[in-house]
């Protein structure tokens, strides 16, 4: 099956990490004091491996970690899916292949500045080169006020969304808003990069179980930490 493209995750900051990391070594080869030539190297090596380890999560680790989560959620094929963030479609495409009667649902407002090419119609593309877009509901929608009913959906997964939201409150509401509109004994799965201890107390106080939160997952750059949670 024909795979779709699914981008560079923050692209901006890939292109900074590797233009810095090049002038830093070009500057270090031209440096006559060896401490600092030595300490540019160092700098520019540093610069230039998270670039390159932040491409090699866009083009390959999340992949494997959204298959990974996918098969933990166990999905049957009979949900209703929400994908919180859903970006060029990455989560709601592949939960989608395992679907049959269910149908799968995507909210977000695309910012480009947070994968390349982030849009609604880079994600319908992708869905079409899956085969998947009958299976697809996709809503613009803010993750803090969601079109949808209390108690609507069988599995919420989210994936590098939630911590681009800078307000602490502000990211309570969206965890409050997937609380709200998750079944009893209803899933989650919430891949993040930064707060997903403070996901978890939110949940808990939400009437959520936390099955586990997962060690740093090195498999993307910046490492991330998988929740997994369900509802009492």
């Amino acid at each position: 099956m024909k795979r779709g493209n699914y981008g560079l995750d923050a692209p901006l900051c890939i292109i900074c990490f590797l233009v810095v990391g090049i002038i830093l070594s070009a500057l270090a080869i031209f440096i006559g004091n060896i401490f600092l030539k030595v300490l540019f190297f160092i700098i520019s090596f540093w610069f230039i491996f998270s670039g390159m380890g932040m491409i090699f999560s866009s083009k390959i680790g999340k992949y494997i970690l959204r298959d990974r989560i996918i098969s933990k959620l166990g999905i049957d094929g009979e949900e209703n899916i929400l994908d919180v963030g859903c970006g060029r479609g990455l989560m709601i495409n592949g939960i989608a292949q395992k679907l049959r009667a269910g149908k799968a649902y995507g909210i977000d407002i695309w910012s480009s500045k947070d994968q390349s090419r982030n849009s609604k119609d880079e994600l319908l593309k992708n869905a079409r080169i899956e085969g998947i877009e009958n299976k697809l509901e996709i809503v613009n929608a803010d993750m803090r006020k969601m079109p949808f009913e209390d108690k609507y959906f069988d599995v919420i997964i989210s994936s590098l969304a939630i911590h681009n939201i800078s307000d602490r409150e502000e990211r309570k509401k969206a965890i409050k808003e997937i609380a709200r509109v998750t079944k009893e004994n209803g899933k989650i799965a919430i891949l993040d990069l930064a707060n997903v201890d403070e996901y978890g107390s939110i949940l808990k106080q939400s009437g959520f179980t936390i099955k586990e939160i997962t060690k740093n997952q090195y498999l993307m750059f910046p490492p991330v930490k998988v929740l997994y949670a369900v509802k009492d």
